[in-house]
């Protein structure tokens, strides 16, 4: 015999559900706009180039690297500034084994290592670090 007990929602199901009946339906052509399509991140290979070398041991960076990276760099940078946000944006572009490797380098000048940060810093920002340097100069 089938139980006359009622079936309890998830509360995340029904929170979703309220959430898609309050949106209001938008029709395209209501738009002075095309929404933005970023592709899904299994469909982006990640190409990544040679930036130091430590003995003969290689160490690289993504190619490209995403505007996420950027994006999190700016808001940590913004929290707690620019020098204290470096050590992660490296770490989130290098990889912990290569920052790893850059930290316990005891052949590393400062000069290397500051050339090694520019180097990110501009990969990750791009176009936005030059701006930047323009406006506060």
């Amino acid at each position: 015999m089938a139980s006359t007990k009622p079936i309890r929602q998830s509360t995340a199901a029904a929170a979703a559900r309220k959430r898609a009946a309050a949106k209001p339906a938008i029709v395209p052509g209501d738009l002075d706009f095309e929404p933005v399509r970023i592709a899904d991140d299994d469909d982006v290979p990640e190409e990544r180039v040679p930036l130091f070398y430590i003995g003969d041991d290689e160490y690289t960076i993504p190619k490209s690297i995403p505007r996420g990276v950027a994006l999190q760099y700016l808001r940590h940078a913004s929290e707690v500034g620019h020098e204290v946000a470096t050590a992660p944006l490296l770490i989130r572009v290098l990889g912990e084994d290569a920052y790893l490797a850059l930290e316990q380098s005891r052949a590393m000048t400062g000069e290397q290592l500051e050339k090694i940060v520019d180097i990110i810093i501009k990969q990750a920002l791009g176009e936005q670090e030059k701006e930047g340097k323009a406006r506060r100069g």
